[in-house]
């Protein structure tokens, strides 16, 4: 894959994060427990779904980002497909390995970006 292609695809793929989304208008009645749970499950989905695009676009393997990173195959794996959460300072090897800063993994700005 050329550099032109993936930084086009990676515009792409930035830009459907910033589509609009149908947002619920009525809360739904839960305990606190019970949206702190939800907020964790669409944290974890957002950064499963922005580490599988990033290794895609690079056209990384899960072995290449192993190297890389220094993290395991089996971690990885796991983090992409929502069944574990990362350690700040993994994901911080991943941010480095992508050329991206952690904040831009989480969708957030931190303050030492």
């Amino acid at each position: 894959m050329n550099p032109d292609s993936v930084l086009q695809h990676l515009k792409e793929m930035v830009a459907r994060l910033h589509q609009p989304v149908d947002r619920v208008t009525t809360p739904p009645d839960t305990t606190f427990s019970d949206a702190r749970e939800s907020i964790r499950e669409l944290s974890r989905s957002r950064v499963s779904l922005m580490l599988r695009q990033l290794r895609a676009v690079h056209g990384f393997s899960y072995e290449e980002v192993q190297e890389k990173s220094g993290l395991s195959q089996q971690l990885l794996f796991d983090v992409e497909y929502k069944d574990r959460r990362l350690r700040m300072d993994q994901l911080g090897l991943l941010a480095d390995c992508y050329g991206v800063s952690p904040g831009d993994i989480l969708g957030i700005e931190l303050e030492d970006q």
